[in-house]
């Protein structure tokens, strides 16, 4: 669960009904948008294999898994699953046989693959244990997160089992995919949620040699705070801690397992727990900025900044802090997280990854809102409410007319965070089927969810609400921070009633799964229509 129950929180759209239409603007700009990038990128699938090329006009095009699959692809899927249903299921069969046709090399795990010449390219095995990394984590866990589980997350599995089939570099712990930070990290994103998924004690087993490497040696070996390169031969590593992407996701991995131990009151949480403990605190000794932001990165000794400027990641690091707070209830892992928020809105127009021409991508601005909006569903700051709009805006100007934004996989990233912000508008509710006239927002407190819908012509469809994912889908006890979660704004428990009323609505009663499942609601095109949902006996 939150920190905060949904209903004490004072985020979301705001009061009044001109308000609500307003944020119902908002979530419509947000949704559509992220249709226009999947009809932007549609027409440059491969047509004979159904994949996509990692970058517009790359000579040959090249289908890559740490890219493409990773970083693209699976938000054209999940913008189809909002936006544009019917496109969903071809869309992903299609792909799954491409992939699995042509680029399969060792271990079950997917390889670049040259388009044009229609060709495997041979990358070697730590490249291809890098690409499913990144696939697995970047690509699936999100539509495992938002979809629930399917064939993808089958696939998750399947990349997470190759792996570690494929796994080469010794350890006192066992074999470990990798000896850099940012695979091992990505590997305890993934094989944390795939425990939960299942209970499959090899995932936990195999989670536990990072984390027994991590904190046995690594940590204790590098002042506390994970290297990003590290010679389990040696005993050494590159003295690097890195707060951004390609190397961070080994602190909140970390914390993910601990709280699993935790859970399970095994030996290791009390192993664990005095490494991850220091390593929050030397990473925030060393690693922020006067605000509490964190930098790219630092010397783990001096705490010299080695890569300036303020991580686009900086969100994604406090997960770790906040999951901390939730299992040992400790609210003081939550000091530097707050400061952090109470000091965003201080970034409006930052370039979060300036380029040598002054300019910068949208893909920093999609991160630093993404994590910030999961933070701030636990831990809601009003002025870093602001910014998130403010930031928000400034990403969706960056769209081109044809729905691209730069015609790289980073785009994907940039639907990512449309989505991530129109459901933290709408407190996670969405209509189907999906029409650009369509508008939808909610607020929650304490008479229950309201929600404003409208649109531009007759329309009749579905009302869907959201369900506590990370326990319906995923079977945690809690919904700790995840990279690449969706936040839960506003959740129904399926076996609860509830009370619907509104406007024109014959009030009746219904379980959560019905809510979830989706209620039948007809627009007139006339005027907005307004519902109250709250549990039964209020």
């Amino acid at each position: 669960m939150p920190l905060f129950a949904p209903a004490d929180l004072p985020a979301g759209p705001p009061e009044d009904g001109r308000d609500l239409a307003r944020a119902a603007e908002r979530a419509a700009e947000a949704f559509n948008r992220s249709r226009m990038f999947l009809e932007g990128w549609l027409p440059y699938l491969d047509k004979a294999t159904g994949l996509l090329p990692q970058r517009l006009g790359d000579n040959p095009p090249l289908w890559t898994p740490h890219n493409s699959a990773a970083d693209n692809f699976p938000f054209m899927l999940i913008s189809a699953a909002f936006t544009s249903r019917d496109l969903f299921g071809p869309l992903l069969e299609r792909s799954l046989v491409g992939e699995i046709s042509n680029t399969i090399q060792l271990h079950g795990l997917p390889g670049t693959y040259d388009l044009g010449g229609k060709r495997q390219v041979d990358v070697g095995l730590d490249r291809l244990i890098f690409g499913a990394s990144e696939y697995a984590k970047d690509g699936l866990v999100p539509m495992v997160e938002i979809l629930g589980p399917g064939i993808w997350s089958r696939r998750m599995a399947s990349l997470a089992e190759g792996v570690f089939a494929a796994a080469g570099h010794e350890t006192a712990w066992g074999m470990l995919p990798s000896n850099d930070a940012e695979v091992n990290g990505e590997m305890l994103q993934v094989l944390c949620r795939l425990f939960w998924m299942t209970g499959r004690n090899e995932y936990l087993a195999w989670a536990r040699r990072i984390g027994d490497a991590y904190c046995f040696e690594v940590l204790p070996g590098n002042h506390g705070v994970p290297a990003h390169v590290w010679d389990f031969a040696g005993h050494t590593g590159d003295g690097r801690l890195k707060l951004r992407d390609h190397g961070c996701e080994i602190i909140s991995g970390l914390s993910l397992l601990y709280a699993i131990e935790k859970e399970l009151g095994s030996e290791r949480a009390e192993k664990y727990f005095p490494p991850v403990d220091r390593m929050l605190k030397r990473a925030v000794e060393i690693g922020v900025d006067s605000m509490g932001l964190f930098v790219n990165e630092v010397d783990a000794a001096t705490g010299e900044v080695t890569r300036g400027n303020i991580s686009d990641c900086w969100g994604y690091d406090y997960y770790a802090w906040v999951t901390m707070a939730m299992v040992t209830g400790d609210r003081s892992y939550l000091q530097p997280v707050r400061k952090a928020l109470d000091n965003i809105h201080h970034c409006k127009d930052y370039r979060w990854e300036p380029r040598g021409d002054g300019s910068q991508s949208h893909d920093g601005i999609a991160d630093a809102v993404e994590g910030a909006l999961l933070l701030l569903s636990h831990l809601p700051v009003e002025s870093a409410f602001d910014w998130v709009e403010h930031e928000a805006g400034r990403m969706f100007a960056m769209q081109r007319d044809d729905g691209t934004i730069e015609g790289w996989w980073g785009d994907g990233n940039f639907a990512r965070t449309a989505l991530m912000y129109a459901l933290y508008k709408t407190r996670g509710c969405r209509l189907d089927p999906w029409r650009e006239d369509l508008r939808i927002a909610a607020r929650s407190g304490k008479e229950g969810l309201i929600v404003h819908l409208d649109s531009g012509r007759p329309w009749s469809g579905k009302l869907l609400f959201d369900p506590p994912r990370h326990s319906y889908w995923l079977g945690m006890r809690r919904d700790y921070p995840r990279i690449n979660a969706f936040a839960e704004w506003s959740t129904f428990n399926p076996l609860e009633l509830y009370h619907v009323a509104g406007q024109g609505l014959e009030d009746m009663t219904v379980t959560g799964q019905k809510l979830i499942d989706g209620i039948e609601i007809q627009l007139s095109g006339e005027g907005p229509l307004r519902l109250n949902v709250f549990p039964d006996g209020i």
